[in-house]
């Protein structure tokens, strides 16, 4: 079994060096945004698992490899070429004396109409294939059954220890000389728990393995007691509730829901200003970075940039769903 600091394939530390966490997250009017024509939207914000509500002591790590994505990602695939030929038919209309093809357009919005409410009603009833971190147990828990698993953690699931859970970086060829990276969460022991292997979510076809790096370096810092959560949107709304981090903001004076002034397309510009920097660091010989602890003294908010329910918003939205079925 090779282990190495960072580049090459084998087992990635359990350790942080790049120390910069944002993950960016919807605040205002959560739960209440515009649903257009997705009748059962709100079943995917009404997420029914409580690993996916108390962010305080529960991470999500979704399985990249997951075949009900593939499997909705292909009718969404065929809205949208339906919609492409509607908007040939479209133009070569205006040139044409034959018949519109009315039938065309029937079966596209009623197309996109029907899988764009399918989605959420899946999502509710066919559980993902996922594995999350319990912060505050310090195990790491499946929704799906792994054979040989003995200990069960408070939500009746299978679970091994934080201790007992690495991440391979794995890499494989893709285009003629391009080498793709993707981090392989499992247990340390393949050979015995080889059901736990998962793939985690970067993105497709990464030549460069800093997602990887960001997103190990990401659950290693959340599973870490010594410290409070990272201040970042995503857990605005729980920061209270994780004893640590309370403590660690009130004596850090910590201003009253931070994030929640900055619009999601500003902390997406924040998002990608981290990524920036994380592309040139060294990861194998670079010096330690440190965190930042408050956020305010760097960055600004811009609330008037919050996006509004105006008819514009409305707009755009129904045009997805119905040339799309993006919900």
């Amino acid at each position: 079994m090779k282990k190495n600091n960072y580049f090459g394939v084998g087992i990635m530390p359990k350790k942080t060096k790049f120390n910069r966490f944002f993950e960016a997250h919807r605040i205002i009017n959560e739960g209440s945004e515009f649903r257009g024509l997705c009748f059962f939207r709100r079943w995917l914000n009404q997420d029914r698992r409580i690993y996916a509500n108390k962010k305080e002591q529960y991470k999500i790590a979704p399985c990249g490899n997951n075949p009900i994505k593939a499997i909705l990602f292909g009718p969404m695939a065929i809205g949208a070429v339906l919609s492409l030929l509607l908007l040939i038919a479209c133009v070569v209309a205006t040139y044409s004396e034959e018949p519109f093809p009315w039938w065309l357009v029937v079966l596209t919005f009623c197309w996109n109409l029907f899988f764009l409410n399918l989605l959420p009603i899946t999502a509710r009833y066919i559980p993902d294939k996922m594995m999350y971190l319990d912060r505050q147990n310090q195990t790491v828990g499946f929704t799906f059954d792994i054979p040989g698993c003995e200990q069960r953690d408070d939500l009746g699931n299978c679970c091994f220890k934080w201790e007992e859970i690495v991440c391979r970086l794995t890499s494989k060829m893709g285009a003629p000389g391009v080498m793709n990276y993707f981090p392989e969460i499992s247990h340390i022991d393949q050979e015995k728990y080889p059901k736990t292997i998962v793939t985690g979510s970067v993105v497709e076809l990464s030549a460069n393995p800093v997602h990887c790096y960001l997103l190990w370096e990401c659950y290693v810092r959340f599973m870490d007691l010594s410290q409070p959560l990272p201040d970042v949107p995503v857990y605005e709304r729980h920061r209270h509730l994780d004893p640590i981090t309370a403590e660690f903001d009130k004596r850090n004076n910590r201003p009253d829901e931070f994030w929640s002034s900055f619009s999601f397309s500003q902390q997406l510009e924040i998002e990608e200003e981290i990524l920036s920097e994380a592309f040139p660091f060294d990861w194998l010989k670079g010096r330690e970075q440190e965190e930042i602890i408050k956020p305010w003294q760097h960055w600004k908010a811009e609330p008037e940039r919050i996006e509004q329910l105006t008819w514009k918003y409305k707009a755009k939205h129904l045009a997805l769903q119905l040339f799309i079925g993006f919900p």
